[in-house]
């Protein structure tokens, strides 16, 4: 196994997760993702780290997010909940209530959850990670994989291993020869991709009046456009953020500047006139995203996506190819959490090395 080059296929947290834990154990691999820039769901503002992608993660169930935020130093704090929360439907406009208690300690990593991309990015060889690299095909020429990328020439380079850090959706629609059964094609199908239906809103304040308020953050509403909102600050600055409850194509027949401005609206019946000014503010449809979303994708479940776990590739693939984003993971599929779980059980079933397994 000494002599596997193994070729990463998404540059997310699965795919980076993956690089770096090759990278230790001395492992040749070459990372491609298909946008230009590395995160994949984890995305955020510009300036202020205010994630516009998943943010928490909760140590008492995910310990492979607590032991990685800790291997690699990263500071990380309590989501603020102190206050009252802001509730609001038609029938009663909208009301103040005694705080809401999620049930479990819902942790944030100081600067945005861009610091653990970029914490990751910075242990790997830069000359491994290739963006802008769309893969449209994959082909056995004997034992080796060769790839095709989108507006690429055809590279010369060939893999022993193809890992896929992508959502099984979009894994389909690789065009691979020989190509997978109908079976293989209808079960990567069949699981939904964590989020990829929503979007995501934050407005960026010079100060938490919210706080001062002696309010949390927290809302929730049955009007909209925002459903559910919560304190988005971290050590740069004070934020609000939001999840959409207008589906994305309700969404599609709006511009970014309406969306905003719905938005801001909102947080002003919510939290009072100094809402109506943030800095700035940002909104991200992920599913008008191709990399994340399929058309299948823009009507969500409302569940979390997970492959069986009995899943293996058919006939020449199966000992080629492995799913490792974060729906391939057998539980907490779509999560930060499952991302780390399905790249350690691909890392495990190869007996590349022992991994180091969290306690």
């Amino acid at each position: 196994m000494t002599e596997a080059r193994i070729a990463i296929i998404g540059g997310g947290l699965a795919g980076l997760y993956a690089a770096y834990r090759l990278d230790r154990l001395g492992v040749a691999f070459d990372l491609f993702e298909a946008r230009n820039r590395l995160g994949g769901r984890i995305l955020a503002t510009e300036s202020g780290g205010f994630d516009l992608g998943p943010s928490w993660f909760w140590p008492d169930f995910q310990p492979r997010m607590h032991a990685l935020v800790t291997e690699l130093g990263l500071p990380v704090f309590e989501q603020y909940t102190a206050g009252a929360t802001m509730l609001e439907d038609r029938a009663v406009g909208v009301v103040r209530r005694a705080g809401y208690l999620s049930g479990n300690t819902s942790m944030r990593v100081e600067g945005g959850t861009c610091e653990l991309v970029a914490a990751l990015t910075d242990l790997l060889p830069p000359a491994h990670l290739h963006l802008s690299a769309a893969l449209k095909a994959a082909s056995l020429d004997g034992q080796a994989i060769r790839l095709v990328f989108a507006d690429t020439p055809d590279p010369s380079q060939t893999y022993t291993h193809i890992w896929l850090a992508l959502p099984p959706r979009l894994a389909a629609g690789i065009q691979f020869s020989p190509s997978l059964p109908e079976r293989d094609l209808q079960m990567l199908m069949a699981v939904p991709t964590w989020m990829a239906a929503h979007a995501k809103y934050v407005a960026h304040y010079g100060k938490p009046f919210w706080r001062e308020a002696g309010l949390s953050g927290d809302a929730f509403s049955r009007i909209g456009p925002l459903t559910e909102i919560h304190d988005a600050g971290n050590e740069k600055g004070a934020a609000l953020f939001g999840f959409f409850g207008i589906n994305a194509a309700q969404r599609t027949g709006l511009t970014a500047s309406e969306v905003k401005a719905a938005c801001r609206a909102q947080l002003m019946r919510l939290f009072g006139e100094q809402a109506a000014d943030p800095v700035e503010d940002a909104f991200y449809d992920w599913a008008a995203d191709p990399y994340t979303a399929t058309d299948q994708d823009r009507v969500s479940s409302g569940e979390h996506g997970a492959l069986d776990a009995g899943f293996v590739f058919a006939a020449l693939w199966r000992d080629k190819m492995r799913l490792i984003g974060s729906e391939a993971a057998v539980e907490q599929g779509g999560y930060m959490e499952g991302a780390l779980a399905a790249v350690d059980r691909v890392l495990a079933e190869m007996n590349l090395a022992a991994v180091d397994q969290p306690r």
